[in-house]
């Protein structure tokens, strides 16, 4: 749903198989390796990779970006049992229930706004009073704040994520004010701080 053009939706690994055939079509090799080295001092750039080398004079390094996270030790020992970083890739799994975003830049209200699509209620909660994402992602999660599945918790921060053996079952927050805590039920939590490159 988050790729333009395609009306009925689109996984992820159907539009790689598209791209692929694609870029086959106008003669270009695909080749799948690990390349553990790069050699760039000199033209042609030689690549080591597990099964090979390879040349070339033109490279482009395309290894993506890992999400960050808080760094709390709840955060790690629920990683992939109710804390994410992609509602894209997770969300489906929370339908009908209640998910928290941490974030106020584009892509925690982005995430905010998709999942409320999904969840029976989006809590997104920011350690700042107001969004630092563009104006007309904020407007739209305010508006449908008013008037949707959508809560905001400004000047707070997650102190813990809170669970069970078998996930996630809620959070404590903490106001980046006063210092005082409360406790929201929530079935998921997504990161949605920001990313750092991949590029070693």
């Amino acid at each position: 749903d988050n790729w333009p053009g395609d009306a009925e939706g689109l996984t992820g690994p159907a539009l790689m198989e598209r791209m692929q055939k694609h870029a086959e079509k106008f003669g270009t090799d695909i080749i799948f390796d690990h390349i553990h080295t790069a050699e760039l001092k000199n033209k042609p750039f030689k690549l080591i990779g597990d099964s090979a080398e390879y040349t070339c004079d033109a490279l482009i390094i395309a290894t993506g970006a890992s999400a960050k996270y808080l760094g709390l030790e709840s955060e790690e020992k629920f990683k992939g049992k109710g804390v994410s970083a992609c509602a894209t890739c997770d969300g489906f799994f929370y339908r009908g229930q209640k998910v928290a975003v941490i974030g106020g830049g584009n892509t925690a209200v982005e995430e905010a706004l998709y999942l409320s699509n999904i969840a029976a209620e989006v809590t997104i909660i920011h350690r700042r009073d107001k969004f630092s994402s563009e104006k007309i992602l904020s407007a739209k999660l305010l508006e449908k704040s008013k008037n949707g599945n959508i809560k905001i918790e400004f000047n707070h921060q997650l102190d813990e994520v809170l669970g069970d053996k078998m996930g996630v079952t809620g959070l404590r927050l903490k106001n980046a004010k006063t210092g005082d805590t409360k406790e929201i039920d929530a079935s998921g939590v997504f990161i949605a701080i920001g990313h750092t490159p991949n590029t070693g």
